[in-house]
């Protein structure tokens, strides 16, 4: 059979026997597909330094003898490795996070050209944009537009009144809107999640920004947060099951920025930070 080839973003690599591979791509034309590569643990050529997770790779292969069924892998040609984001922890995160939701959001054979676009801006943007978790939570957001469960940040449900400094907002993760101050009475609990007026106009407006003008959105790493533990608490609703990941993300925001660390440094000595609650 004719080899064919595409390309695509790797989601997830995992060991099968010996010698083997399965690699679980995101491609244009393929969508979500897993393949088995054939002796890649010992590949000196074919498959080596390039099955990794987040490379963007040009495969060749042979189709599943049925309708359903794991690709024949034959080559690998590595087009981009994305070596920064195995150099930094906290953009290895976020690219894990990534990862984990598209392959909880996709279906096998799928595909759509919008995600494939999503996620070449995602990782070529992690490679190079300080604020991971900010690429992170623009990742989400867009995902979550295009998978059908946009979430409605503009304005109160109940009564319509738009996002303002006038009023507090609440998030419900178990539709996806916002309750105001006036009428959220009664409806305060876990499941509800206070929002910034900051941040719900950052994803407001990261919702109608195209992808060449998203990356100029500015937000602090504390609205990132923000924003990303209300996403996850809505994701969580839609999927009915946890999200992997999530707990490293979080642990992001507790880490202090290397701003933070000069400054404590200059004031107590680095003698003394170790002592420090930062």
């Amino acid at each position: 059979m004719t080899l064919r080839s595409t390309c695509g973003i790797v989601l997830k690599i995992s060991e099968h026997g010996e010698s083997d591979k399965l690699v679980t791509i995101y491609s244009r034309d393929l969508g979500r597909v897993t393949g088995i590569a054939k002796g890649a643990k010992r590949s000196r050529k074919r498959f080596v330094n390039k099955l990794e997770e987040f490379s963007s790779l040009q495969i060749f292969y042979r189709p599943p003898r049925g309708l359903t069924g794991l690709l024949f892998i034959s080559e690998a040609e590595l087009l981009c490795a994305h070596l920064p984001i195995r150099k930094d922890f906290r953009r290895y995160i976020c690219a894990m996070y990534i990862n984990e939701l598209t392959l909880r959001f996709t279906r096998d054979n799928d595909p759509d050209p919008r995600l494939y676009a999503l996620l070449q801006w995602t990782f070529a943007s992690l490679n190079f944009d300080n604020a991971p978790q900010k690429i992170a939570a623009l990742y989400h957001l867009q995902l979550l537009d295009l998978a059908g469960y946009r979430p409605e940040l503009d304005r109160c449900f109940n009564c319509q009144q738009p996002v303002g400094p006038d009023r507090t907002f609440i998030f419900l993760p178990g539709n996806g809107s916002l309750l105001c101050s006036v009428c959220h009475h009664g409806h305060n609990g876990p499941s509800c999640n206070h929002i910034s007026v900051q941040t719900l106009k950052f994803l407001a407006k990261a919702q109608v920004a195209s992808l060449d003008l998203i990356n100029r959105l500015q937000l602090s790493r504390t609205t990132a947060s923000e924003a990303l533990e209300s996403l996850y608490h809505y994701t969580i609703h839609l999927l009915q099951q946890d999200i992997h990941s999530w707990q490293a993300v979080r642990f992001l925001s507790t880490i202090p920025t290397r701003k933070k660390i000069e400054g404590l440094v200059a004031r107590h000595g680095a003698h003394n930070i170790a002592s420090l609650e930062i």
